[in-house]
């Protein structure tokens, strides 16, 4: 269905009013548009009449209708009328479509027009003296068929009777005027007709997973739909706002309606609200099978390739990538997936990617907060990458002595039996206009899509050794009143690498899900708190407890933050899950105490803890 109404014209000529609507209203598949703006749509059929058709009658009807919205009964169904025209009828399958009766159907459908229309009127303006039309649209022109409406150059601007009204089409680029003849006076308007700022597809569909898709999930699968799927035209600039985004569960589809302003120069804006449905497919969460670690060399002093590995089919992979330009020059560090089979290739993808910084700490903790909000119900984006093309995973120009930081989870669905990861460093080339918004972007696969491999995604790179399986492990922590405070040192077990000649210091990008029990056999009431130290050096942590979300601020070494307090009474025993990923920029080992709050052990500890 097009998803926008037509720009409507409005003009003015000597002795005679005639003017466009002050609303714009247009059918589009079922539903009924106003100004741009989805109104209602038509589910069902009636007495074999198909809803794109009755939608379309519909807003014949309001097209040429003014008055008040009113609801009247019309035998077992109902009728909404503007002033004395009835527009629509409510029948028993469209309200059962819903699940609603008639009634509130109608009265639902009625102020929802009533709505849109005072918006039209509010919105109209001052009479223009001039017709603007995007090439391919039309607008009608609400003139009495007594009065003759010309166009000075057919090729540019077709005027043709409509029904009981004129329609104006813009067929290519070009100006001229409009002659109104009433018999009595002449006028002529003047018409430009320019390309349209954007072409909008039937309909935007986009797919994510997750248990649930968090609401940034869904949220980065519109962009994605929304700049992949539109065709722009040069130098377009895309605006969007969407209200209300929810976090969808798992084989639940949503579709959220999106205010999008397309403008360009020399062209004809789009303007309106565009639906885009979303579908979180069913897909059985899966941990992590390995950690590909992209840091070797951390200190990048010349253009190169930097790391390579591949994913085979049914497999997820966790990949770190964090580097510091060394060299005296900019570089490009770009991270990529390359399909270079003959099948589409589905992918999973949780992004977690930091702005350039001179601050590793901080880098690693931006990187590390959008990865860790995601991962932890398995939401991620769904990618389809054609045969033989690729997509970026991060994308940015790094001034002298800038890091780079991210986390990502990639996971193939569907397709060939492997793709490829690799990333490189690029001596500063200039970018082309469509990449530049990528080097800005966390997520620049939204920005560009896929696209066809090249020479350079074709070049040679090497398989990397840092490859280290399971990355994600479970520990037990116990600390009980009275005795020994509880210690339990972060990043302390380093992980095996896969081809045994190796281990991952600090356990970098490893989940911890601390399995903790807190337990009081005193007498008394005591306050235990947990508290995080920055025993290594400058750091920052993350943490889940249970279901509550703790970032930490950068911390000098050996300060300490507390992360959680909870109130024993005398015999309780208290179970929770702390859930920490050690980060990039920071330096670990780092500590976790547990400890009855208030002695002075716990003098200087930035609070940060809600209360349990």
């Amino acid at each position: 269905m097009r998803l926008f109404s037509k720009i409507a014209g409005v003009l003015l000529c000597v002795g005679l009013v005639v003017t466009g609507l002050a609303r714009t209203v247009s059918a589009s598949g079922s539903s009924i548009y106003i100004n741009g703006e989805q109104v209602l749509t038509f589910r069902a059929a009636s007495n074999g009449v198909s809803p794109e058709l009755l939608a379309s009658k519909a807003a014949s009807k309001l097209s040429r209708s003014s008055g008040k919205v009113v609801v009247r009964p019309m035998g077992s169904d109902f009728v909404v009328k503007v002033g004395p025209q009835t527009v629509l009828t409510v029948t028993r399958a469209e309200a059962s479509a819903r699940g609603i009766s008639r009634r509130t159907l109608a009265y639902r459908w009625a102020g929802e027009l009533q709505r849109s229309l005072i918006e039209a009127k509010r919105s109209a303006g001052p009479a223009q003296s001039e017709i603007r039309l995007a090439v391919g649209d039309s607008t009608t022109l609400t003139i009495p068929m007594s009065v003759r409406v010309t166009s000075s150059d057919d090729r540019f601007l077709s005027i043709s009777k409509s029904g009981s009204s004129y329609s104006a089409t813009a067929l290519r680029p070009g100006s001229g005027f409009v002659t109104i003849n009433n018999g009595s006076s002449v006028r002529q308007v003047n018409f430009v007709c320019r390309m349209t700022a954007a072409k909008l597809p039937d309909s935007y569909e986009a797919e994510v997973t997750g248990r649930p898709a968090i609401s940034g999930t869904v949220r980065g699968a519109i962009e994605a739909a929304l700049k992949q799927q539109t065709k722009f035209s040069p130098l377009a600039k895309l605006e969007w706002t969407a209200d209300n985004v929810p976090a969808l569960g798992a084989g639940l589809t949503v579709t959220v309606p999106v205010k999008v302003n397309i403008t360009a120069p020399d062209t004809v804006a789009r303007t309106g609200t565009v639906s885009v449905k979303v579908s979180n497919i069913t897909l059985v969460p899966q941990d992590e099978d390995v950690l590909w670690y992209c840091n070797d060399p951390e200190r990048v002093e010349k253009p190169g390739n930097l790391f390579g590995a591949s994913l085979a089919l049914g497999s997820s992979a966790r990949f770190l990538y964090h580097h510091i330009n060394d060299s005296a020059a900019p570089l490009i560090l770009r991270s990529q997936i390359v399909n270079d089979s003959d099948k589409p290739a589905k992918i999973a993808i949780t992004p977690g990617d930091s702005a350039p910084d001179f601050d590793p700490v901080g880098a690693g903790m931006r990187a590390g907060d959008l990865f860790m909000r995601a991962i932890r119900t398995a939401s991620a984006e769904i990618v389809v990458l054609p045969p033989h093309s690729t997509c970026p995973i991060s994308f940015r120009r790094l001034a002298p002595q800038a890091v780079i930081s991210g986390l990502a989870a990639i996971r193939l669905i569907e397709g060939p039996e492997r793709i490829i990861v690799r990333a490189d460093a690029f001596p500063p080339y200039e970018v082309i206009a469509k990449w530049k918004p990528a080097l800005s972007s966390s997520t620049p696969w939204r920005e560009v899509g896929a696209q066809p491999l090249n020479e350079w995604d074709k070049s040679s790179y090497t398989l990397s050794d840092h490859i280290y399986p399971d990355p994600i492990r479970s520990e037990a922590w116990e600390y009980k009143v009275g005795g020994r405070m509880g210690v339990f040192r972060l990043g302390q077990k380093s992980i095996e690498r896969q081809d045994n000649a190796g281990r991952l210091d600090g356990n970098f990008g490893v989940t911890v899900n601390l399995e903790t029990t807190l337990s009081n056999p005193t007498e008394e009431t005591v306050n235990v708190e947990i508290a995080f130290e920055t025993s290594a050096g400058y750091s920052g942590g993350l943490f889940f407890i249970d279901d509550v979300y703790l970032m930490t601020p950068k911390l000098l070494p050996k300060k300490q933050a507390r992360i959680a307090i909870y109130k024993l009474a005398p015999g309780a025993v208290k179970k929770f899950r702390i859930t920490t990923i050690p980060l990039s920029g920071s330096s670990y080992p780092a500590t976790l105490f547990a400890r009855v709050a208030g002695s002075d052990a716990t003098a200087g500890v930035i609070d940060i803890s809600r209360s349990k």
